[in-house]
């Protein structure tokens, strides 16, 4: 099991983070720069996810930017 997939699974079955979205991101350095990734990740419930997804996009020091975020339930939808 790699990482990400362990990650996750702690968050799911331990934390009781079961809430899931999806969100594109934006890298921007290193190998993968001005690539633009989906991805899926559990948080707590959307505001948690949303409040991540500024924090990550305010942040100097992560190599990428979050550019929209999906409640694939709801198709609630933002961009940062």
């Amino acid at each position: 099991m790699n990482e990400d997939k362990m990650i996750e699974t702690l968050k799911q079955e331990y934390l009781g983070m079961r809430f899931v979205v999806e969100f594109e991101k934006l890298v921007l350095n290193g190998i993968a720069k001005g690539l633009t990734i989906s991805e899926k990740m559990n948080f707590v419930d959307w505001n948690d996810a949303c409040d991540w997804a500024r924090k990550v996009t305010a942040s100097a020091t992560v190599p990428f930017v979050i550019l929209e975020m999906r409640n694939p339930a709801t198709g609630e939808q933002e961009t940062f």
